[in-house]
């Protein structure tokens, strides 16, 4: 009996693996994004002051079958910044998460990209140690495809602030 449930859950989940094996006009915007990239970052520390600028590289790739587009983002501030992040399309949504080395916890946002302009924006949450968690939102606009430009803001009091801007370039 338990051979024949088995076989009967895979014979289930068949068309769904078939329907996410699919290409779609959502990944394959994301796939034009893989590659490396020259990254300037503007870090707002406080939203009245004027940003920090740095430089660094992200290598973007496409993983899980192509599902989903993993960057890798290091920033030359002499603190070896390092950050991990996933952008992906399941079905009804985008969805972003974020990683990196400053902060024990992880970004979760979920938006829509226009596929014509290109353009997203992405409305998330971010874990705050030892208190509620903080609104965030995050744009990505795609002027060329050598260019792009992702912004993330914070809300703190009520307020959203611009926090980091990075300035992407491709190199190859």
């Amino acid at each position: 009996m338990k051979p024949v449930l088995g076989l009967l859950a895979i014979a289930m989940l068949m068309p769904v693996a078939a329907v996410a094996q699919t290409p779609d006009p959502q990944h394959r915007m994301l796939t034009g994004l893989a590659g490396a990239w020259d990254v300037k970052q503007s870090l707002w520390l406080a939203p009245a002051k004027d940003p920090k600028i740095d430089s660094g590289t992200a290598d973007f790739a496409m993983v899980l079958n192509g599902r989903h587009l993993r960057q890798t983002l290091r920033i030359a501030d002499g603190t070896g910044f390092e950050g991990l992040g996933y952008i992906g399309f399941d079905g009804g949504a985008f969805f972003t998460t974020w990683m990196d080395v400053n902060f024990p916890g992880m970004v979760l946002a979920r938006g829509d990209c226009d596929l014509n302009t290109p353009a997203c924006t992405f409305s998330g949450e971010m874990a705050m140690p030892g208190g509620p968690a903080m609104p965030v939102r995050e744009t990505l606009t795609i002027t060329d495809p050598a260019h792009m430009r992702y912004e993330f803001y914070e809300t703190r009091g009520g307020v959203e602030a611009l926090a980091v801007r990075l300035d992407y370039s491709r190199t190859k």
